[in-house]
């Protein structure tokens, strides 16, 4: 799900040129910053302090804290419940500008709702018979749009007649979505505890996970990349920071289903008492579960459910922190390779995190999951 700038921009990325992050501001549909009320305000420049962190550990997959600072006659400092940057729905997005050789591009960074101002303050020139507003800065703390998924639903269960995945994920989703995957029928039995535990379950059946889009919009993106992905999709320059750890992070039993038949099931496992991954080991059965609707023989079902195995059993998930310079082209799950020139390395495994500074011009991180054989 990189996003797709050029070879151009690829090559400006790593050469010295004029570098920031600005910021435009939302009120629901309405944009704010620049705005009708704000007419002289194109965007607001962020300072250096501060960072965005992208995780695809948690519901919240991206938050941060952002300081705006910008000299002027107009203050944007918050102080009723509908100013720009007040908390109260109001949502900000960031994007990385880069100029060189010419050209220019404005990358996205994604979409945040505003959670609190910890602090804010305006500066003043005074005079015998006034108080000037020369200047303003203020702190906000983000949140991705996860943030708008209240967990209260109507119904704890699909819609009566609903037959389409996506359809149900729409209907629950209070942005807008994009359909990544391929839709496939909603299961039997699906109970909901909350609107974003619902969306998960969801895009499960599809192979997937919850993701947003830099614009704002619910997709999904496939589960467990790391372990199953053959394709990188774009090379960083970086320098490797890997350790020999090692994670129980791999899988002893593979059940294959199709979502349209529900006789059709195949289990592979490992029950050698001898070998330490069986199920009836110290470790337990660590299940993989795959579905797919080509599965529509019992034959091919169990192949699948062997061939799965063969490789989940074999992997095990380590963790690769990555220093390099500014890539805000790359999305959580991205499954990258990374050339550490110097060391001579090269490891290919899935963006996990991403760290940003706000100071546009300094190195980001990154952690990968990589496949390591057991």
């Amino acid at each position: 799900m990189v996003l797709n700038l050029g070879d151009d921009y690829l090559n400006a990325i790593e050469q010295s040129g004029v570098r920031r992050v600005d910021v435009t501001a939302f009120y629901g549909s309405d944009q704010t910053i620049p705005g009708p009320k704000y007419p002289t305000l194109d965007t607001v420049p962020i300072t250096s302090d501060g960072s965005l962190e992208f995780s695809g550990s948690g519901q919240s997959q991206a938050s941060g804290t952002i300081n705006l600072r910008r000299d002027g006659d107009v203050s944007l400092v918050p102080k009723a419940f509908t100013d720009p940057l007040a908390p109260f729905g109001q949502e900000v997005a960031l994007r990385y500008h880069l100029e060189f050789g010419g050209q220019s591009w404005d990358v996205p960074l994604g979409r945040y709702r505003i959670k609190s101002v910890p602090k804010a303050q305006e500066y003043f020139r005074r005079f015998p018979s006034m108080a000037k507003v020369v200047g303003w800065e203020a702190e906000l703390s983000i949140t991705d749009l996860f943030d708008r998924f209240d967990d209260e639903l109507d119904s704890p269960a699909p819609a009566d007649g609903a037959t389409s995945t996506w359809d149900e994920v729409a209907r629950l989703s209070p942005i807008p979505i994009i359909r990544s995957l391929p839709d496939q029928p909603l299961p039997s039995g699906l109970t909901y505890q909350g609107r974003l535990d619902a969306v998960a379950q969801l895009l499960s059946n599809l192979g997937g996970e919850p993701h947003l889009t830099r614009e704002g919009a619910l997709t999904a993106r496939a589960k467990d990349g790391w372990l199953t992905a053959t394709q990188t999709v774009a090379t960083v320059r970086g320098t490797l920071t890997l350790s020999d750890g090692m994670s129980n992070a791999l899988y002893n039993r593979v059940k294959v289903t199709n979502p349209n038949d529900a006789t059709i099931i195949a289990l592979a496992q490992i029950d050698d008492p001898a070998n330490p991954l069986s199920v009836t080991s110290p470790l337990g059965p660590r299940t993989y579960a795959y579905s797919s609707p080509l599965m529509d023989t019992q034959a091919k079902a169990a192949k699948a459910a062997e061939t799965v195995l063969a490789r989940v059993s074999t992997q095990q998930s380590r963790s690769v922190e990555v220093t390099c310079l500014p890539r805000p082209d790359l999305e959580l799950g991205d499954f990258i390779e990374v050339v550490d020139e110097v060391a001579g390395r090269k490891v290919r495994g899935e963006v996990a995190k991403m760290t940003f500074s706000n100071d546009a011009t300094a190195s980001m991180s990154l952690s990968l999951t990589v496949a390591g054989v057991a």
